[in-house]
């Protein structure tokens, strides 16, 4: 890649998160640094290049095990977006950085990756993730999913929030719409300018009006996508909230930099709905479709595999006159056994239905 040879190839000191022996940034001289538990990015790297690129150090992208300003350049490819926390995050790679160093991260854009049709992450969603305090460790969320989707003003817009509340002292120096690596994502490069200044001002007033809700609907397992997540305006919840059925947690974020999480509360949302009934499980193309009554937009399907594994997942509501869960299998290997599917409705109400085999 031209631009990342180009600004950082002259730079005695820089460090690379989650390096891989493919697509690799040529020219780049970087120690590579990825967490303990990334076998599994390990084992791809062996199938696609013959080998994985060794681990220098381990670490988090949130918690670097890096000494404050100690790098002339941090760089990443696909990083950013598995991290719960972006402005946490951002922050992280800012201290480790000295004043005059690099920042340079690709970022997956949302309209060339399967992140398509998802909404850009708002900078209000971000300020909710960062009061709550969101970690890797900690997060209900498969890890190995995209905690957030942008485009390339999005992700711009937030470094802008940050750096115009001092949290952090950056210049943009370039920016790629495309990036010139892969061409899936966009390029962000900025320089620290300095030390950022937040640290020397007063924390909010405890006493400022909340300025939005953030809520999450919960659910008794992990989902790959945060598609349930939503800001809600105002210091007071509507009461008419036009949310999916099932049980959600509210939490206020008041007014003020950095932001603050009020007292979360949780409330059951939509009328109830009985278990829903399955009429039928067939395989259509590359997605398993499941038919009946009493499905919803929050209906999920669950089994148990031979080995006594259960699985839950959420699948695409398709609303009609017969309404149907649609589930894409496309890349997924089902075990060579009948399995007793059921469907789940959450509370109001809910309830599963009798199982129904599939396969086998």
């Amino acid at each position: 890649m031209e631009l990342a040879r180009r600004l950082l190839s002259h730079l005695p000191l820089g460090l690379e998160i989650g390096g891989s022996t493919f697509n690799r940034f040529e020219g780049v001289r970087a120690f590579n640094l990825d967490h303990p538990g990334s076998d599994v990015f390990e084992r791809a790297q062996e199938r696609i290049a013959g080998e994985a690129l060794a681990i220098d150090v381990y670490g988090t992208a949130e918690r670097l095990p890096i000494a404050s300003g100690r790098l002339d350049f941090l760089l990443s490819s696909h990083v950013l977006e598995h991290m719960p926390d972006t402005i946490r995050t951002l922050r992280e790679w800012d201290r480790v950085v000295r004043p005059g160093g690099l920042v340079f991260a690709i970022v997956p854009h949302l309209e060339r990756t399967f992140d398509a049709g998802r909404p850009i992450t708002s900078v209000e969603h971000h300020l909710a993730d960062f009061a709550l305090g969101r970690e890797v460790a900690t997060d209900t969320m498969a890890p190995t999913s995209h905690y957030h989707a942008w485009d390339t003003r999005g992700l711009v817009t937030l470094i802008e929030h940050l750096v115009a509340r001092e949290f952090l002292d950056w210049e943009l120096v370039e920016v790629e719409d495309v990036d010139s690596k892969v061409g899936n994502g966009f390029t962000i490069v900025a320089a620290k300018r300095a030390e950022p200044r937040l640290a020397q001002r007063p924390k909010p007033p405890t006493d400022t009006p909340v300025a939005f809700h953030f809520a999450e609907l919960l659910l008794p397992f992990q989902i790959p996508l945060r598609t349930f997540d939503r800001v809600l305006p105002g210091e007071h919840l509507r009461p008419d909230l036009s949310l999916p059925r099932g049980t959600w947690r509210f939490t206020p974020i008041h007014a003020g930099f950095p932001p603050r999480a009020g007292v979360s509360f949780e409330r059951e949302i939509g009328p109830p709905l009985p278990a829903p009934r399955i009429e039928s499980i067939s395989l259509e193309g590359s997605a398993l479709v499941v038919r009946g009554a009493h499905l919803a937009e929050t209906t999920w399907l669950e089994t148990r595999y031979p080995d006594g594994t259960e699985h839950r997942v959420l699948p695409e509501f398709v609303p009609g006159p017969a309404p149907a869960l649609r589930l894409n299998l496309e890349g997924l290997t089902l075990p060579d056994a009948a399995l007793p599917v059921r469907a789940v409705n959450p509370a109001p109400a809910g309830g599963a239905s009798d199982p129904v085999v599939f396969g086998g």
